[in-house]
């Protein structure tokens, strides 16, 4: 069947990676201490949104012909799982010189492997932190392949789910939207879910799709940037307002999956949609990056007795973050904040070209094989 495909969506999930990175590298750079870059953890939930949307738009309708839940998960897991295997295993000898052996990392592997880790389970991130919502994000696969088998393409169950989960967040996660190992997996469901429905809205509402105007489209997306940006950079991101950040991002996801203004034009360039196609490893690999420049720093901090770290003057969930530091300098950290960017798309391409994309093809390509056979057998 054929599907469409939002290569704007694309752009932006790319973008979104980006930003979290920037968020992670813990830098002493004025790119860190921008409000905007401050809350960027917060993209994590556009990748939610944005998940929940694309799956409903290339699953919902296969499911309800008989495309199968162990084919459906089987494609998912290969699209996710070789790269999250190793990220992991790269995180195992930075684990053990952080913390000692064995430490957390018999448990750490056995959640990791499972894909258990962001389900609630653990009381910490160990190896690759960030995967922690890719567990989450299976486990969402598999209730959307549950519900929609079971209740066909009604939208009330993700209402419920998203209504679940905002309210889960807001009154009962003592972090909030920055939930992780603990309510990771609730806050995933809550963004996945909003993107089920705005699919299903889209797809239920023609005047969604129908264009206004090159000249219209273009000033609501700029203005749907705008309200992004003011918002991303005036709310408190670890506050009570940050759990509505979802709903902001189904707004975006429904606005640039019609792809009529400039802007959308904008996001179709061909850099951009290299980072698009690169968003997932992004993602998986840029914590790596981190920690091959934070070992840098310290061990340049040994030989030359320069100090490379500066502490951050305000606690983050009780912890007071060590950012990189170059000679206390802002404009030097803003540089190596770029480089990090630039290292961690470098090594994305790499990851993407030999571990992601072999694992997507040999999955899709291994159910192919297997969906032949049975109706082989079947005839």
């Amino acid at each position: 069947m054929q599907t469409e495909r939002y290569e704007a969506l694309d752009s932006w999930r790319g973008l979104c990676a980006c930003m979290v990175a920037l968020f992670h590298f813990n830098v002493f750079s004025h790119i860190q201490f921008t409000q905007i870059v401050l809350n960027a953890y917060l993209f994590v939930d556009f990748f939610f949104v944005l998940s929940g949307f694309v799956i409903a738009a290339n699953y919902q309708t296969r499911l309800l012909q008989g495309f199968g839940i162990s084919r459906f998960l089987f494609l998912r897991f290969g699209r996710i799982y070789p790269l999250h295997i190793l990220t992991m295993l790269l995180f195992i000898p930075i684990d053990i010189a952080k913390d000692g052996f064995p430490g957390n990392l018999p448990r750490a592997v056995t959640t990791n492997v499972l894909l258990f880790h962001g389900a609630g389970i653990n009381d910490g991130l160990w190896l690759n932190f960030p995967s922690w919502s890719i567990s989450a994000e299976f486990f969402a696969y598999l209730a959307f392949a549950l519900i929609t088998i079971e209740l066909g393409k009604r939208i009330f169950p993700w209402a419920i789910l998203a209504l679940f989960g905002f309210a889960t967040l807001l009154f009962f996660s003592p972090h909030r939207m920055d939930s992780t190992y603990d309510y990771g997996l609730i806050r995933c469901l809550y963004g996945f879910a909003l993107g089920v429905i705005c699919f299903r809205v889209r797809e239920c509402c023609a005047w969604l799709r129908v264009p206004l105007g090159t000249a219209a489209d273009t000033t609501i997306e700029g203005m749907a940037v705008v309200v992004l940006c003011v918002c991303l950079s005036t709310v408190d991101g670890h506050g009570y307002f940050a759990v509505a950040t979802p709903l902001l991002f189904a707004g975006l996801v429904l606005l640039f999956a019609r792809e009529q203004g400039h802007i959308s034009g904008a996001l179709k360039i061909r850099p951009l949609l290299l980072i698009g196609t690169l968003s997932y490893s992004i993602y998986m690999v840029h914590a790596l990056v981190r920690a091959l420049g934070r070992a840098l720093a310290i061990i340049l901090q040994k030989t030359t007795g320069m100090s490379f770290f500066v502490d951050y003057p305000v606690a983050v969930n009780d912890e007071v973050p060590h950012l990189l530091s170059i000679e206390r300098s802002l404009w030097l950290g803003d540089l190596l904040h770029i480089s990090m960017l630039f290292a961690t798309i470098a090594l994305a391409m790499l990851t993407y070209r030999y571990v992601e994309e072999p694992g997507r093809l040999w999955s899709r390509s291994y159910a192919s094989q297997r969906r032949l056979q049975q109706s082989a057998a079947e005839a």
